[in-house]
This record gives structure tokens, C-alpha cells and sequence, in this order.
């Protein structure tokens, strides 16, 4: 090995220095090492190479050059350089240290332990040989080790802010979350400039519900880096919270142009458009996250998610499957395909993959809540004991905890018939939720208007006669909450027919701007251009989405519940098919949705005297379709008679589909299909009477709804 102490003769020439000025092999080396911290790359290199020139195996140099080619995202190069300078001199811990980075972001982990391991034995001391040493067992799952490396770096320096940020992101791995935030906030507090505890801090706040403090964290290290992709990605998550979907995207789009490879971006990407329900974008974006990392499991996850949204239950169990097989510990996983099982009414499985999820994480409130969704909540149970123990700790909660926990608790107690302390939780949860929403009744009361205004029966009769003359689907609408699940259970219960559940299909078509103008007209305003070739090509669309769905089948059901905005375009665009309405007590209606916390929209549910208003909207509706369009256009059910005479409604409902009569659409609880709908549960039981006059119970609560409902109440105890 050559003795770098020695002076030589050679001379070599930096390009920042003019052209006569001469350096030893050692200058010649520090000037090397200044230019790279200095971020002069180029130039460093270009002194380096001049150094192998004179000495081909300098290990000093060739480590350097490794580092540099490692700056640049030349990983196997910088493996190789810095390999050249561990055989050139293979007791330097330095080069240990930083081989075992480098190969650790190239997951060839068993070499970077290896390296790690060397590296501490050479220099026990080396602070940061431990903590890269604890990286890679970190990326291997072994937390022990992890933990016992960064513990060993924070001995010797107790303020080292990267074990600081390594040991948060151990406890964060082990679900131990506020430990996690305890760890990353002392990182931040040994190095205020230092960017990935901050982003890390951030993430982990806003994983947490603490969506102020989140963006406050993430905001500062904008501040030092507004290119750091990190944290750019991670303010996206922050907004989507916030339901800002367009600076959701803007945020997740940038990242990938700072970093093009980036999954957890593109994983950003898919859930926004899964938020605005739109599903085929979703998919696609949640793919192209697997291309970057296909055993990313939150990934697979995730597109189980979406597949699961796009009914399609058989590819959502496979990506659910997969992300297990990848982390036993997914929960994601083990609560997205826990509530397919509750779907396809699989409700023992069910349970079993929510108690799983407990078992990792025992204060996950998700689970629990799941858990009290699979069946009546009974006295004794332990999991209500444990949401009670929850509700002691409600005024540390941040608004979205405290809102969920209101919700499980109310349906808790209304299950144990303790109606005085479910209403109020009910309506704490209401209350949190409807403060995040900007929804104004009024104008709910103008669309109402608007599409009986557009829909009149001149219009009707005008534009009657296109349309696509197929027979195949068949739409249960109504209330949210009225009975169309069972309606559509009953329905689907019989051989020829498919059920298809909620279709996001029509309500996406009849929103389409169809007036030739880039001008923004929104829903139903759009619909005042429509003609007979709109009404035929929107048809022959809708019709050619259903039978992908179910090639082989007479009839189709669609059970988007909002489809009564539209009864009057099904009229126009699909002559033949079948309409059912489905009719409900309306304070029974009412009091299910407000009782209920919905997965998206439903935005009047959360202000009784609101949805009160937005009842008699809708009813106002029901009725002008009654009127506009010709007898038969559609069949009122009602749910109560379905309760009380349940064969001979089966009946009149199979009978208007113009189907034969068969006996499985009385056991329409033992049907294996899934179903997408917060009633669920309740369609794998026989009829019960239960939910007949069940506001009863509550009515001493009821007094806005009731008066927004004014007439449309039935009698009130006064």
C-alpha cells in the first residue's frame, strides 16, 4: 500500500486553480475531499481521476470517487469504486460505513450487514457506522438489532439526530406510535435544519388525525427544502385529509417530477382519484406503484381497495392475499379484506382478520370499530368494555378519532336498547362531521328544482323515443337508508339476475358536459342539451357496462340509492328498463342515516333539521316523476310492506321485471353475493321488524327533523 504521509513529485492541476500551481499527492487529496463537500462534483472528480492516473489503487481516492458516483445515483458504481478501496485497504471503518449504505439502498442486505459489522469492529466508536449498521437491520425486520445499533450511537453521542430519527421510524414500524413522534421530535430538537425527521414527524402527525400540527411540521421543512420530494409527497397526504383534492394532486404530481421512481406518490396519486370516486384512474396509478415496487404491500393493499370499490371481489381478495403474504402485519390488508368478507358475507372471517388486527396493534380503534360492525353488539361484550375505556380519553382525541368513537359507541348502546346515551354520541359525531363539511341545503333545494324545471313533460315527450331498447338493467333507487339493499337482495336472490350493487355508472354519464362549450356547466344544468343521439349512445354505454360485469345474465341490478336524481333520464336513455322505488317511513329513513357515519357524501345526513329539508327535496322529486311520466314508468315499493308481507312484495317486484317466480327470493339471506352497502349486515338475516317505527325510541330527540319534515311526519306524541 502506498504511504500517504509521504511527500511525492507528482503534480497535479485542480481546475479552480490556475494552470502553474502544483500540489502534492496528499494537497492534491484535500482539495479533492473540499471540492465534494462543496458540492463541486465534477471538479472533485476531475482531481481524483488525475490521482489514479499517478497511483491506480489510491484507496482514499477511489473511495471519494465511490461517494461521489453514489451523490450522482451511480449506485453500482459507487459499490465497485468503493470495493477497489477496500481491497486496496480493507481496515478503514469509513469505507465499511459507507459500503454498507450504499448496498443497503440496493437491498443486498446481507452484504451491508456484513460491511456494517466490519466497520464497528475496526472503530467501535464510529457513531455513524452503528447507525448505518442499524439501518440495514431495520430494512432486514430485525428491530432488535436495529434498536441495539442506534442505542450503542446514541451512547456515544447522545444527540446524534439520525439515530435520533432511526429509532422513531423503529417505534413507528412497531406501531408504537406516540413513542415514534417522541423520537422524531427529539431528532428535530438536535438538528432544527435536519429534513427527514421533520418530514417523518409530519407523516406520522397526519397518520395520527393531527392534521394542523402535520402541515405546520411538513410546512418548515418546505421552508428549508421546497424540492425535498418527501415531504412534497407527504403534504399531499395531508391534503387529501383535508378533502383539497386538486392541491392533493398538484403535490403528488410534483414529487414525481423531483423523484419519477416513487411508490409512495403514486400510491398518493390513486387514492385521491379513489376519493372522487374515479375508479379506472385509480387503478391505473395504483398499478403503475406496483411496477416501481411490486412487494410494496401497502400497495397491493391499496388496489385491493379499489377493485373491491369496483366490485370486483375476486381480484380485491387476490391483491388483499398478496399484501399479507408480503407483511402478515398489513393492516390495511387485514381491514380491507375483513370488510370484503363481511361483503360476501363471510362474517366469521370476518372477525377472525379484525381480531388479528388487534393482536398487532391493540389500541387500533379501526379494528375495534370493524369488530362491533360484524354483529349486535350484546352486555358483556369485551370489545364495547373497550371502547368505553376509549371514551375516557375522547377529550385527547383529535376530531376524526373523537368522531368515530362517537359513532361505534352510539351503535353500541342503541344495540344494547340504551337509547338516552346513544343519541347523544350520534349527535357529537354528527356534529364533528358536519363541521368539516361546506354543505349548504340551498343548494340541494336548486338542483331538486332544476331537474324537475329541465324534465318537464314536454321535454319528456320530445325526447322520447331514442335511447338503447335493452331490457337488462334493473334500478332500485331511493333514500339512502329506505330498504334498497334489501329490495336489490331479494331481486338478485332469483337465477336470471346479477347484482351489481351500487353503480357509480349513470350518475358519471348524466354529469358528462354535453353543451360543446369548454364552459364549466354543471349537473343537472348539463342535461338541457341533451338529444335523441346523446340519449342512444349514453344507453348503448351504460348497457355495454353492465354486461361486462355479468355477461351471461337477463337482468342486471344497479343500486345507487342517488339514481332517483335521474328516473326521468333512465326513462329517456333506457326505455326498457325496470325502475324500483323504494319508499321508507321518512323519520325512520332519516334517523338510519343520521345514525350512520358514510364512507363518502351523504353530506345532508349530518344536521337533522338539514336532512329533514333534504328528505322533502327528494320526496318533492319522487312525486314530479310521478306526474311527468306515464303509469308504470317505475314501481313504489314500500319497506314496511316488504316486513309485513314479504312473499307476496317478493312477488309483485319479480313479477314487474318481467321474470318467473322463484322460490330462492324468499331466502334471499342465504344468497352469496357481495354487497356494498352500510346495511350489509342486516341482509344476511331473515326479515325482522325491528327497524319498523324505530324512531320511536328516539323521539324525544327528533324535534328538527321532525319539523323539517313537517307534513311527510307521521304523528308525533305531543
Amino acid at each position: 500500500m502506498p504511504d500517504d504521509s509521504k511527500r511525492s513529485s507528482f503534480s497535479f492541476v485542480p481546475s479552480s486553480q490556475p494552470p502553474a500551481q502544483q500540489f502534492t499527492l496528499v494537497q492534491a487529496m484535500a482539495q479533492a475531499t473540499q471540492l465534494q463537500s462543496q458540492g463541486r462534483l465534477q471538479e472533485a472528480e476531475h482531481l481524483l481521476r488525475q490521482i489514479l492516473q499517478q497511483q491506480p489503487h489510491h484507496p482514499f481516492a477511489l473511495h471519494l470517487l465511490g461517494v461521489i458516483a453514489h451523490q450522482v445515483g451511480k449506485k453500482q458504481l459507487a459499490v465497485d469504486l468503493i470495493q477497489k478501496a477496500i481491497q486496496s485497504n480493507g481496515n478503514v471503518a469509513l469505507f465499511h460505513a459507507n459500503l454498507c449504505e450504499i448496498l443497503r439502498q440496493l437491498k443486498r442486505l446481507d452484504e451491508a450487514v456484513a460491511h456494517g459489522e466490519r466497520a464497528v469492529a475496526l472503530e467501535p466508536r464510529m457513531v455513524m457506522a452503528h447507525s448505518n449498521l442499524g439501518i440495514a437491520h431495520f430494512d432486514r425486520k430485525d428491530y432488535g438489532r436495529a434498536e441495539a445499533c442506534q442505542q450503542r450511537a446514541l451512547a456515544i453521542e447522545p444527540n446524534f439526530a439520525p439515530s435520533l430519527n432511526n429509532m422513531g421510524s423503529i417505534r413507528r414500524e412497531q406501531k408504537r406510535h406516540d413513542e415514534a413522534i417522541v423520537w422524531y421530535s427529539k431528532a428535530v430538537a438536535a438538528n432544527p435544519h435536519y429534513l427527514e425527521p421533520l418530514n417523518n414527524l409530519g407523516a406520522l402527525l397526519n397518520e395520527e388525525d393531527r392534521t394542523g400540527e402535520a402541515r405546520a411540521t411538513l410546512n418548515k421543512a418546505l421552508r428549508i427544502n421546497p424540492n425535498y420530494a418527501e415531504t412534497v409527497c407527504n403534504m399531499g397526504g395531508v391534503h387529501l385529509v383535508l378533502e383539497e383534492h386538486d392541491a392533493a394532486f398538484a403535490c403528488y404530481r410534483r414529487a414525481l417530477e423531483l423523484r419519477p421512481v416513487y411508490v409512495e406518490a403514486q400510491m398518493g396519486l390513486a387514492k385521491t382519484y379513489q376519493a372522487l370516486e374515479n375508479l379506472p384512474d385509480a387503478e391505473t396509478a395504483a398499478l403503475r406503484a406496483l411496477q416501481f415496487d411490486t412487494d410494496n404491500a401497502k400497495a397491493h393493499a391499496l388496489l385491493g381497495g379499489i377493485y373491491s370499490e369496483m366490485a370486483q371481489p375476486a381480484q380485491a381478495e387476490a391483491q388483499y392475499d398478496q399484501a399479507l403474504k408480503l407483511d402478515p402485519e398489513c393492516d390495511e390488508a387485514l381491514l380491507g379484506l375483513g370488510h370484503l368478507c363481511m361483503e360476501n358475507g363471510r362474517m366469521e372471517r370476518a372477525e377472525e382478520l379484525f381480531r388479528r388486527s388487534l393482536a398487532f396493534k391493540p389500541d387500533n380503534l379501526a379494528a375495534r370499530i370493524h369488530l362491533i360492525q360484524v354483529k349486535k353488539v350484546k352486555a358483556g361484550d369485551e370489545n364495547f368494555a373497550a371502547l368505553l375505556e376509549e371514551e375516557k380519553k375522547l377529550s385527547g382525541f383529535s376530531d376524526n378519532k373523537a368522531m368515530s368513537l362517537h359513532f361505534a359507541l352510539g351503535k353500541c348502546h342503541d344495540d344494547s336498547k340504551d337509547y338516552e346515551k346513544a343519541f347523544p354520541h350520534f349527535l357529537a359525531g354528527c356534529k364533528l362531521k358536519r363541521a368539516k363539511l361546506s354543505y349548504d341545503p340551498a343548494d340541494a333545494e336548486k338542483q331538486f328544482a332544476a331537474l324537475a324545471d329541465i324534465f318537464d313533460r314536454a321535454t319528456i315527450d320530445r325526447l322520447r323515443g331514442a335511447g338503447d331498447p335493452s331490457a337488462l338493467p334493473i334500478f332500485v333507487l331511493g333514500m339512502p337508508r329506505s330498504g334498497t339493499t334489501l329490495t336489490e337482495q331479494i331481486i338478485a336472490s332469483h337465477p336470471d339476475v346479477y347484482g351489481a350493487g351500487e353503480l357509480h355508472d349513470l350518475l358519471r354519464v348524466a354529469h358528462r358536459n354535453i353543451t360543446g362549450t369548454t364552459d364549466p356547466i354543471v349537473f343537472p344544468d348539463n342535461l338541457r342539451s341533451l338529444d335523441h343521439a346523446t340519449l342512444i349512445a349514453w344507453g348503448a354505454e351504460y348497457v355495454a357496462g353492465l354486461k361486462r360485469r355479468a355477461p351471461g345474465a337477463r337482468r342486471i341490478t344497479d343500486k345507487m340509492p342517488a339514481s332517483f336524481f335521474a328516473v326521468g333520464l333512465v326513462h329517456l336513455m333506457l326505455p326498457n328498463a325496470k325502475i324500483i322505488h323504494v319508499n321508507r317511513n321518512p323519520v325512520d329513513t332519516c334517523l338510519s342515516c343520521f345514525t350512520r357515519l358514510f364512507n363518502r357524501k351523504q353530506e345532508h345526513t349530518y344536521d337533522m333539521a338539514q336532512l329533514g329539508r333534504y328528505y322533502a327535496g327528494y320526496a318533492r322529486l319522487m312525486e314530479h316523476w310521478r306526474r311527468v311520466l306515464p303509469a308504470g314508468a317505475f314501481l313504489d315499493i314500500h319497506y314496511e310492506s316488504i316486513v309485513a308481507d314479504q312473499e307476496a312484495q317478493a312477488r309483485r317486484m319479480i313479477g314487474y321485471c318481467g321474470l318467473e317466480w322463484n322460490d330462492a327470493c324468499l331466502d334471499f339471506h342465504n344468497t352469496e353475493r357481495p354487497i356494498r352497502t352500510a346495511s350489509l349486515t342486516q341482509v344476511r338475516q331473515p326479515i325482522y321488524t325491528t327497524s319498523v317505527e324505530r324512531w320511536r325510541s328516539y323521539e324525544k330527540f327528533l324535534g328538527p327533523l321532525l319539523d323539517a319534515l313537517g307534513d311527510l311526519a307521521p304523528d308525533r306524541k305531543r
